[in-house]
């Protein structure tokens, strides 16, 4: 298959996926308070987005090649990671294994934004919405996610995770401001913030609002979508344009 016609798919794809998750909130579960998607068309989703950065990799220039394997590996560690927290794979503990796969995606995401930013000349441009970005994660953390009532190591562990998520926001808004072709990537970044931290005060918190779970998943999933497009999408996006 042509370069071009894997990009065509790719985006087929993730537009695919966006349908599937509209499908899941036209024909759900109404009786569901939590999750009006269904659990398969919701992993289904995920992995059409997966399937679409993979392809995307496959499609990508050389220049960029590399920026979109990463992005391929962060989305494939979130498939895994959504397998994980939605019981599809048993694993004990689950919660933490969650926040491991997804904290390995998410290492992706910035080893691509910073490799990105170094070939710029402009990592050091980072300082400021990284600084900006981890206070907004630990008074995210503090506010919503933050109990004394749990274990010590798990509340750590959430915040560790909180200023990883963080991150990505601020290595996202830093290359934005540098190219604003990359604005996605920074909305994409703090969607996935915005969806993790509603799901942190669920867990950690025992925060409900009706259909928590759908308003979750359409931040996380449409977030993912975001990055992946971003890091590996355009051909145009390669170091050097938009400076």
């Amino acid at each position: 298959m042509k370069l071009p016609q894997l990009r065509t798919l790719a985006y087929a794809l993730l537009a695919l996926a966006a349908l599937v998750m509209l499908a899941g909130l036209a024909t759900g579960n109404r009786g569901d308070t939590r999750n009006r998607i269904p659990l398969p068309l919701r992993m289904l989703s995920s992995l059409l987005v997966w399937s679409a950065a993979l392809l995307l990799w496959r499609g990508a220039d050389p220049g960029v090649r590399r920026q979109a394997g990463l992005a391929a590996a962060g989305m494939g560690c979130g498939f895994l990671g959504d397998l994980i927290m939605a019981w599809v794979i048993p694993l004990p503990e689950r919660v933490m294994f969650g926040m491991l796969a997804f904290g390995v995606g998410h290492g992706c995401y910035i080893g691509a934004t910073a490799s990105n930013l170094a070939q710029r000349g402009a990592l050091r441009s980072a300082a400021a919405p990284l600084l900006a970005s981890w206070l907004i994660g630990m008074i995210g953390w503090y506010a919503v996610a933050r109990n004394p009532a749990k274990l010590g190591a798990l509340n750590y562990a959430a915040l560790a995770y909180a200023l990883l998520l963080a991150s990505m926001s601020g290595m996202g808004a830093a290359l934005a401001m540098r190219d604003s072709r990359y604005l996605s990537l920074a909305l994409g970044g703090a969607l996935f913030f915005i969806s993790d931290l509603i799901l942190a005060g669920e867990l950690f918190r025992a925060l409900f609002f009706p259909h928590i779970g759908d308003a979750i998943w359409l931040t996380y999933l449409t977030g993912q979508g975001l990055i992946v497009e971003a890091l590996a999408g355009s051909r145009e996006r390669g170091v050097g344009n938009g400076e």
